[in-house]
């Protein structure tokens, strides 16, 4: 979409305590404005827009708050490149739609009488001005304007202070042209006519269409919005402040969004940039004293780049390591649809993640997703970044240090054959699968769950599921197979699951579990921990993920005799 189509009128829904009504009913006016006095903050950008007369002003003249915009340059116009110099430009050939609803007039002796839509086609900044008109926005930042795109050194500047100027602004107005709704009869109210209302489930069919948007797909936005302490959704037909809704469904848009380097990593590596030192400029800017540290040139190495700003982070924030499988980017990054059967079978090849097509080291989570919801949180200190290196020293556990009579998949589903119920699964519920393992330097026992029964699971997907756990666990704890058992409880949670691994063991590998590198997750009621997992490549180690572990009482490798040792992470 190179041009946006805005409706004067436009669909929302009224709130009582931030919940929202089924219905949009469109209004003539937002019912929820910007108010008209803005108080001024602490710090003010070198120029605003006054929208008035859409002229660049000095923030040191102005004394009031502002808004600022978050768009994306892809629906601004049309942007190409120069084939000469290789840089993007934006052509505005002012083919921005309004479109002002016609009136419905009473007609003697009775009845009534629609005139038809009016359209008038403008330039992006005057799509802007009708919009903040609308909204009772006085003054506004955007970079087309308050830029400089010509001068180098004032638009380095000026990037610099762009956490301070999404941060400081009242609100954000977030321009997402895709998310709009059809008209839907629904005679709610007296006098209200067919256009006025539209039947869709409120919040959800907003956030889908916005999830999809052009505008998520940008790193500079996600920036925006994290930044901002409102932000003011303008769609096509539809507005709404991203605070009124599900803050599960899109969870920057939570005032009190945690900044921590796994969840801004979640979101930054799905998205992308025209041009490519952004995603940097823009992350940075997130991590207001990385920025100060990253100079703007657009000329400097990207790769080199990439490592400082990555290495900087991790000193800052070891969280960093905290990523996985591919769970939600299958469906974020997805390139096309399907709707065949056929189609479905080969998904997997239908997503392009943006952040693989750079050569970075395995601890940015480059190869993996990193966790968006859990709350991580570590202690550990004791390692240091030297390029594209993250040396780390803690104790650990080895797959080499413990023996198993399980090598393979199909030695496990054998062994386990005798311990199965073999005309189905328990259906008392408070059974549980369980392996019972003896630690020889202590010769402490600890009881893990391998399997709970859920209502409905078919047999043989319990089967391969309970085996290819045990396969993993064997890799590092020394199970037998008397320990293997079932046992009546309802209360313990002792589990050590290796599902957030982004590959598989191999036999011939060699593993280590990084015991001392401890992340708990604070989320209530539940005592689980997080720890790295890395595999031996040459001289170094590569990270691949963490394996969780839900324990009772206190670490579980508290009982372990474990050695420091040094893993040189690349």
């Amino acid at each position: 979409m190179t041009y946006i189509t805005y409706f004067k009128k436009q669909y929302t829904s009224k709130y009582s305590d931030y919940k929202e009504y089924r219905s949009h009913r469109r209004y003539a006016k937002p019912l929820y404005p910007v108010p008209s006095v803005l108080p001024q903050p602490q710090f003010m950008p070198n120029y605003l827009v006054r929208t008035s007369d859409m002229k660049v002003v000095k923030g040191s003249e102005v004394h009031e708050g502002y808004c600022a915009l978050s768009y994306s340059w892809d629906q601004s116009g049309e942007v190409l490149i120069n084939k000469t110099t290789g840089k993007s430009y934006r052509i505005d050939q002012g083919k921005h739609e309004i479109i002002s609803s016609g009136k419905t007039a009473r007609k003697k002796p009775r009845g009534r009488k629609r005139t038809s839509d009016r359209s008038k086609y403008v330039t992006f900044e005057g799509l802007i001005q009708e919009i903040c008109k609308d909204f009772h926005i006085k003054y506004i930042w955007y970079d087309q304007k308050c830029i400089d795109q010509g001068d180098e050194k004032k638009k380095r500047e000026e990037i610099h202070q762009m956490h301070n100027i999404y941060s400081n602004a009242y609100c954000t107005v977030a321009l997402v042209p895709e998310v709009g709704t059809p008209y839907r009869r629904h005679n709610y109210e007296e006098n209200a006519t067919e256009e006025d209302y539209c039947w869709e489930d409120d919040s959800r069919a907003d956030c889908s269409k916005l999830l999809r948007s052009q505008w998520m797909k940008r790193t500079w936005t996600l920036e925006e919005a994290i930044m901002s302490s409102k932000i003011l959704v303008v769609g096509r037909n539809v507005h709404f402040w991203g605070h009124q809704k599900d803050n599960t469904i899109i969870p920057i848009f939570d005032e009190k969004f945690d900044t921590s380097a796994y969840r801004v990593l979640h979101y930054a590596h799905a998205r992308t940039s025209t041009k490519e030192h952004d995603l940097i400029f823009a992350l940075a800017n997130i991590f207001p004293d990385i920025m100060e540290q990253i100079t703007v040139n657009y000329k400097q190495d990207i790769q080199a780049l990439m490592i400082q700003f990555y290495g900087l982070l991790a000193k800052k924030d070891l969280s960093i390591l905290c990523f996985g499988k591919y769970i939600e980017y299958p469906i974020m990054c997805r390139t096309s649809s399907y709707n065949t059967t056929k189609d479905k079978a080969s998904e997997k090849n239908e997503y392009d993640i943006p952040i693989q097509k750079y050569d970075l080291p395995s601890w940015t989570g480059v190869n993996g997703e990193h966790e968006p919801e859990s709350d991580l949180k570590t202690s550990f200190k004791n390692y240091i970044v030297h390029g594209r290196i993250l040396q780390v020293t803690c104790r650990a556990i080895m797959n080499n240090e413990h023996r198993t009579e399980f090598s393979t998949l199909q030695a496990i589903y054998a062994k386990i054959s005798s311990f199965w119920p073999q005309y189905g699964l328990y259906t008392d519920y408070d059974w549980r699968f369980a392996v019972r393992i003896r630690l020889q330097e202590t010769l402490k026992e600890k009881l893990i769950i391998i399997y709970e029964p859920l209502r409905g699971e078919l047999y043989s997907t319990v089967y391969h599921k309970v085996t290819a756990i045990l396969y993993n666990l064997s890799h590092f704890l020394p199970i037998e197979k008397m320990d293997l058992q079932w046992i009546y409880q309802t209360y313990q949670k002792n589990r050590f699951q290796f599902r957030f691994l982004t590959e598989p063991f191999q036999n011939s590998a060699q593993y280590a579990i990084l015991a001392g590198v401890q992340f708990t997750d604070y989320a209530p009621y539940i005592p689980r921990s997080r720890y790295p997992v890395v595999k031996k490549e040459g001289d170094y180690y590569k990270a691949i993920g963490m394996c969780c572990i839900e324990w009772d009482d206190g670490d579980f490798f508290d009982d372990f005799k474990l050695e420091e040792q040094t893993f040189k992470i690349h």
